[in-house]
């Protein structure tokens, strides 16, 4: 049997949905590379998993333009990569409204939400925020977080030892006045939890 063209295993799949595995074992590498280089080999990987099932679900409307789906399952890619941003930029600006209302008499817990520790943690990478503010603001402990994100306890020890040497480090004019920015104490507080 010679090589079948994607529209035809597409086109197969409507029949026989499991043909449309072709398509993902043909470009499954592909799709995962250019994701990788968008958004981080981490993220890519979930989000390779969405373009299979977004594709599956909308397989109907394939249109064969070309010998090849890839352009198709990239587009699909890149859509998901602006929802994936635009939804990280919602909560990013949450954090930012919560942070300009808060007042320096405000509860203990919050008082410490400066815009400028705000500034730190959006500079953080996305799963190294989460881990962190599972722990800080969620009060969970290391090992709730590990269940919360389905990640080894090893990995949330990691990704919340980065975030506090990023924190604690200054970079340029985000430096912390003296004492201003009170991430560690944050952070400390959850490890109690350990």
């Amino acid at each position: 049997m010679g090589f079948e063209s994607d529209a035809a295993v597409v086109a197969d799949s409507l029949d026989q949905p499991a043909r449309f595995a072709v398509l993902y074992e043909r470009h499954l590498p592909t799709v995962e590379r250019y994701l990788a280089r968008r958004v981080g080999s981490e993220l890519a990987e979930d989000l390779t998993a969405e373009v299979f099932v977004r594709a599956f679900r909308v397989r109907g409307r394939f249109r064969a333009e070309h010998e090849t789906a890839l352009p198709w399952l990239l587009g699909i890619a890149s859509h998901l990569v602006g929802d994936q941003r635009r939804a990280e930029q919602r909560r990013l600006a949450s954090l930012r409204r919560l942070a300009s209302t808060i007042s320096a008499e405000a509860h203990d817990d919050l008082a410490i939400v400066a815009p400028d520790l705000v500034r730190k943690l959006r500079r953080l990478p996305a799963a190294d925020r989460d881990a962190l503010l599972l722990v800080a603001w969620g009060e969970l402990s290391y090992e709730e977080t590990a269940v919360a994100l389905g990640i080894p306890l090893g990995t949330v020890r990691s990704r919340i030892a980065r975030a506090r040497k990023r924190l604690a480090n200054p970079v340029g004019e985000d430096a912390p006045e003296s004492g201003a920015l009170q991430a560690p104490a944050v952070i400390s507080k959850g490890e109690t939890n350990v």
